[in-house]
């Protein structure tokens, strides 16, 4: 066996977790085949030069350990020249009891027990030549940091189990936040340099087996000034005073094993320095949950994100006012007078990443400021200090160890904040004691008083609401969840079981702020901005007196990860009524509008809600036909081409079967489609009669009573519906990347499924209006959607949509239309819809006809083709605003 293939062994055996029933040799045996051969590897590889040691081309690097010091080994093989010349892919260290391993290159290490390598195979995959799996970093410091802390949490648990359960998990959550704060703290200055980690580490022991006791005296000590230590160690009296409730409260830490200790030691190691806040509070929050560890940088909203947010809500008049009043002494006071009653509240703050962003967005205009003040008043003497405290701002957060990483977060950027005020004035406060905290409240912000949480605004004082509550659609929501929803709706909104979770905060936002100095911007998923949420939820978000200030409508929310699976999100600002200017960002354009509707529209208020009929006379457009037969009367074209070659006779109840991917892909169908009049002769077929007796059965299994009862008629659909003639086909759903909305006509030989809204038999002109941009644009509007796809609904979508009254010749001239469209389309067989109308690959002669649709259609509207969107928008919703007035005043709808 040549070196190769005994590392090869090797790698595969240390890859794959032990177990006794798969393998016929004990672990024993297994660790002295592996020792044998290392040892043959010594003698025709190795190239190491530490005692002992094995160093396999660029691979790895391992050297033996004397019990308890594999740490030891570990910084031998970094400080080893062979290790510099040759580059290995990973370092290993061990004493037999435990491993020690690094990526020379990252900086990651490993701890673990010598019988858990197999646990943890991927830490290894490098020695194998193969690259272990990273999420995209942002700054790697956060990530290396955020890595250490997790894998020293896991240590901690596993020597603790108890402190794993919920009795023990805020003493958890408190114990690793006031562990990072001290680490930061000695490396920013705070602290003197290394102080906390040189005292842990010295008085801890060899083995951390004096750790628990050591950094519980250290936490007491730190929330006592100096001369109040009395029964304290000795050694901790040069420890500083921090106050601020970092420190407060019953101190208590678990037992560290060795493992453990090494890993507090790495995590000391680190340059704490260079740790962001913007970011760092999400994902040092990813180490209590290992679920979201397996890409650390996802989990948290992006600098870019926030400022869609926290720009156009307060930023950027901040900006224009610093703008306005550059040269004027008075004008740049009014600025600081200003900055200094804001207050920022997140009501779903999480790790406190708006807060953090807004901090020190607020701060960095300030110190401005006040640099251009010393410019104008030729004053050279340095400001007293920033008149922005942590205490301005406040946060509501469910989960506790969140919570506790908002207020780390904003110490660190308040301590980053006064650095840059020094680099500039030469001057900081001290920044030890600590002062209060950032107001962070651990708590249900639905079953929270906001007002007790963030004091409403007094004179010269205002409230700015931003966040990113959490989405979660009706189908998703616990028991608890739906209770929220009703604890905050119940007595306000009559329905509400369909609101997506997000809605409920935009509801309490527009509550807080309503005839205050106060406005809220929120991120949400584009549901609560669409459909049949509209008209039940915005009315009463808005009332008379609220209004969209400014929005930015459907984007996908993306952060700097790799799997980066975007959620098509709004963001949505309110404000009391004002003159101020309306700003809407849509389609990536950003746009002055006169009035912001609760679709996002630059367009007059409306809320449009369902009806069963045209409230413009179209012809009615019932759904398809709903099998609730489990696949019993359902055939595939080979099920059909049997049947029908066997039994001629049974073709005659056998019909072509279309869905929305039929319609859209061309795909083949059929069904049974049997009369109650020739039932007795349809059931002579024992192919069609087994499938009767199976719609049946599966009927009567069915646990609602209306599926049980359609047992009674097994032979037929829920539904019978049919064309005379012809019918209009329009798939439910429908992707958006199409230009035109797909449609289909076909004869009287098709049955539509419930996946299509169907038009049984109407005028040809149907089609034009159907496959036009102003009925997409409507549709895409007012219905719902189905991730980013349009969701076409028939109450919402056609009975709504507003038309002006055609004159015949006007219809004729459209139904000519929709004829040069299915022509068009007929003479590119056999391409189907789909293939037509990939917006890459739309033939130009389809193009053309539909954009001839399009202007016909549009000239009868206006006398002109529309400009764009936005006016083919403000034109429909005035058409619809009108309609519905007048049908009120006639006492209907």
């Amino acid at each position: 066996m040549n070196p190769t293939e005994i590392y090869d062994a090797l790698a595969e055996i240390a890859a794959a977790p032990f177990d006794p029933n798969e393998f016929p040799f004990t672990f024993a045996e297994a660790t002295d085949a592996a020792k044998a051969a290392i040892s043959k590897l010594r003698g025709s590889t190795n190239k190491s030069d530490l005692p002992g040691g094995v160093l396999f081309n660029r691979k790895f690097h391992y050297a033996p350990a004397l019990a308890g010091l594999t740490n030891v080994t570990l910084e031998q093989l970094r400080a080893s020249k062979k290790t510099q010349a040759s580059k290995p892919a990973i370092l290993i260290a061990t004493d037999g009891e435990t491993v020690a391993a690094e990526h020379p290159t990252s900086g990651d290490t490993l701890h673990c027990r010598f019988d858990e390598i197999g646990d943890n195979f991927g830490f290894f995959l490098p020695a194998a030549g193969k690259e272990r799996y990273r999420a995209v970093e942002e700054n790697p410091i956060d990530v290396k940091a955020t890595g250490r802390l997790a894998r020293l949490y896991d240590a901690l648990i596993k020597a603790n189990p108890d402190w794993a359960t919920e009795a023990r998990r805020h003493e958890m959550n408190q114990l690793m936040m006031r562990l990072i704060f001290c680490m930061f703290a000695e490396d920013v200055g705070i602290f003197p340099d290394k102080q906390f980690s040189r005292l842990i580490f010295t008085h801890a022991g060899n083995r951390g087996e004096e750790a628990q006791a050591t950094i519980i005296a250290a936490f007491r000590a730190m929330n006592l000034p100096k001369g109040a230590r009395d029964g304290l160690p000795f050694w901790t009296a040069e420890l500083e005073y921090v106050n601020g409730g970092l420190f407060a409260g019953e101190i208590d830490a678990p037992s560290f094993d060795v493992v453990a200790f090494r890993y507090l030691r790495e995590a000391s190691g680190l340059n704490w320095r260079e740790i962001n806040p913007d970011i760092f509070g999400s994902m040092i929050q990813s180490v209590a949950d290992p679920k979201q560890r397996a890409e650390l940088g996802m989990h948290y909203t992006s600098v870019p994100n926030i400022m869609k947010v926290i720009g156009p809500l307060f930023l950027d008049d901040l900006d224009a006012q610093i703008h306005n009043a550059w040269d004027k002494p008075k004008g740049l006071q009014q600025v600081l007078d200003r900055l200094s009653g804001i207050r920022v509240f997140d009501p779903a703050c999480g790790s406190g990443n708006f807060l953090v962003v807004s901090y020190r967005e607020l701060r960095a205009r300030e110190t401005r400021v006040l640099e251009r003040l010393q410019d104008v008043t030729a004053n050279t003497q340095a400001p007293l200090f920033s008149a922005i405290p942590i205490t301005h701002f406040y946060g509501i957060e469910i989960a506790d160890f969140a919570a506790e990483t908002a207020k780390l977060a904003l110490f660190i950027a308040e301590y980053q904040a006064n650095a840059a005020f020094a680099e500039v004035f030469g001057r900081r406060p001290a920044a030890l004691p600590l002062k209060d905290a950032a107001n962070i409240r651990t708590g249900n912000a639905l079953r929270e008083d906001w007002e007790q949480v963030c004091p409403p605004p007094v004179d010269g004082q205002e409230v700015f609401i931003a966040g990113n509550p959490p989405f979660l659609g009706s189908t998703y929501q616990s028991k608890e969840q739906k209770a929220d929803l009703a604890r905050v709706f119940a007595g306000h909104v009559s329905s509400f079981a369909a609101f997506d979770f997000v809605a409920a905060w935009f509801f309490k936002a527009s509550q807080y702020i309503h005839g205050r100095q106060a406005r809220a911007a929120l991120v949400s998923t584009n549901s609560i901005c669409q459909g049949y949420s509209v008209a039940a939820l915005w009315p009463h978000i808005l009332g008379d007196d609220l209004e969209i200030g400014f929005a930015h409508k459907d984007f996908k929310w993306r952060n700097n990860a790799s799997a980066n699976a975007a959620v098509i999100c709004s963001i949505v600002g309110l404000r009391n009524v004002s003159k101020e200017t309306k700003r809407l960002v849509s389609n990536g354009l950003d746009s002055a509008v006169e009035n912001i509707n609760a679709y996002l529209v630059g367009a007059p208020d409306a809320f449009v809600a369902g009806s069963n009929r045209s409230i413009f006379e179209l012809p009615h457009m019932p759904r398809g036909n709903q099998p609730t037969e489990g696949g019993a009367l359902i055939l595939s074209p080979e099920e059909r081409d049997d049947l029908v070659g066997r039994v001629p006779r049974a073709e005659k109840y056998i019909r072509r079967f279309m869905g929305s991917m039929e319609v859209v892909r061309g795909l083949d169908r059929y069904c049974l489609w049997i009369m109650d009049e020739g039932l007795a002769e349809a059931s002579q077929i024992s192919d069609i009669e087994d499938r009767i007796e199976r719609s049946r059965q599966i009927r009567l299994a069915m646990k609602d009573a209306g599926g049980q009862k359609l047992a009674s008629r097994p032979h037929q659909f829920r539904d019978i519906l049919s064309p005379k003639e012809h019918a209009i086909l329009v798939p439910r759903v429908t992707s958006e990347r199409r230009p035109y909305l797909p449609v289909e006509k076909v004869g009287a030989d098709v049955i539509s499924s419930d996946l299509n809204q169907v038009l049984y038999d109407a005028p040809d002109w149907c089609i034009a209006l159907i496959a036009s941009r102003l009925h997409l644009v409507w549709i895409a509007t007012v219905c719902g959607k189905l991730k980013s796809d349009f969701r076409y609904s028939n109450t919402l979508g056609w009975n709504t949509f507003p038309v002006p009254k055609f004159t015949d010749a006007q219809l004729e001239a459209l139904s000519a239309s929709a004829m040069n469209i299915l022509k068009c389309r007929w003479s590119h067989y056999p391409k189907t819809i789909a293939d037509l109308y990939d917006p890459e690959k739309m033939p130009d002669d389809l193009r053309a006809v539909h954009r001839e649709n399009d202007e016909l259609l549009e000239t009868m509207y206006i006398g002109r083709p529309f400009r764009n969107d936005t006016e083919r928008l403000e034109k429909l919703f005035k058409l619809y605003a009108s309609r519905v007035k007048a049908l009120g005043a006639k006492g209907g709808r």
